[in-house]
């Protein structure tokens, strides 16, 4: 599988915890460059991917609530955050069906 992030923009990126290809990394770069890394565990990307609109922050609230802090502060929607995760799952599950195809 690709060692590229599952998605990346100028202030979030998600990728595979290394050495994992079940839990991932969540990064908020600040606007002094400085990144914030916050784990999400096996299988809630594809949870919090398939959370109806709005229900992401409840759902944030108690398994990560500095990550909703650093969002705040670096004033990056709850929205956004559930945008990147649902690209970052489409992105895991292209990269699975292709991986599947290629064997």
């Amino acid at each position: 599988m690709s060692k590229e992030p599952l998605y990346q923009d100028e202030k979030l990126k998600i990728e595979y915890l290394p050495n994992s290809h079940e839990d991932h990394l969540v990064y908020i770069r600040e606007s002094s460059g400085e990144e914030y890394r916050y784990v999400i565990q096996r299988g809630i990307l594809e949870e919090l991917a398939r959370t109806a609109r709005g229900g992401i922050e409840n759902k944030l609230q108690w398994s990560n609530q500095d990550l909703l802090f650093v969002l705040k502060k670096e004033n990056i929607s709850v929205d956004a955050l559930h945008i990147a995760i649902c690209q970052a799952y489409a992105e895991e599950k292209e990269r699975v069906l292709y991986h599947k195809r290629s064997i």
